[in-house]
């Protein structure tokens, strides 16, 4: 027995480095499916999340929008247009047709969304006519001041359309910068509730 052992211990290693090789599959497969409910909990919980205040929001009263919470007024406006929009043959027509202070507030949202997660600069690279500006036009209207120079000036280096301003780089890393350091976000939200509220 010991003599055959000897003789075959290669495959003795064979299967111990199989049962490791096996043990490490179990232990990834079992982390690639946790991250995957996890990942799925997460888009129930925002489709669940989005339902709410789609229905919350569906009928906003002056009222209502005063005794809400500023950036979940702001998410709710967004949501239910949002919806409207997804549902529509004709979004573009659509969202035109839209009252003016709804679409500035959806706008403002998505505005916010980019330059929280990425930069101001991201935000007008990325996002097609007519959201940026509807966003512009949002900033001036909801009386946040401190950065309606900014945004205008990056407005203007990144829309195509504009021959007066040249696209500048180390310019457009300034603007990014000093937004950084003077946008407040609580500041914003509770602005776009005044404007709501102003509004209905």
């Amino acid at each position: 027995m010991l003599e055959s052992l000897k003789d075959f211990w290669y495959l003795w290693a064979v299967a111990v480095v199989l049962l490791f090789v096996l043990i490490f599959v179990g232990i990834k497969v079992s982390k690639t499916v946790a991250k995957r409910n996890e990942a799925n909990e997460k888009l129930r919980k925002d489709f669940e999340r989005i339902k709410m205040l789609k229905e919350k929001y569906l009928h906003i009263t002056k009222e209502s929008a005063e005794n809400s919470d500023a950036k979940e007024l702001a998410e709710g406006v967004t949501a239910v247009m949002q919806y409207k929009l997804e549902k529509s043959q004709t979004p573009d027509a659509d969202f035109e047709s839209e009252e003016k202070w709804r679409r500035e507030v959806y706008a403002l949202y998505y505005f916010d969304e980019d330059v929280t997660a990425h930069s101001l600069s991201y935000f007008f690279r990325n996002n097609g006519e007519p959201l940026p500006k509807e966003a512009v036009n949002g900033i001036e209207h909801i009386g946040y001041d401190k950065i309606k120079s900014v945004v205008g000036q990056m407005y203007a280096m990144c829309d195509d359309k504009n021959e007066n301003v040249s696209f500048d780089k180390n310019r457009i890393a300034e603007l990014d910068e000093k937004f950084g350091n003077i946008y407040d976000r609580d500041e914003f939200f509770e602005k776009i509730k005044l404007y709501i509220v102003n509004s209905i």
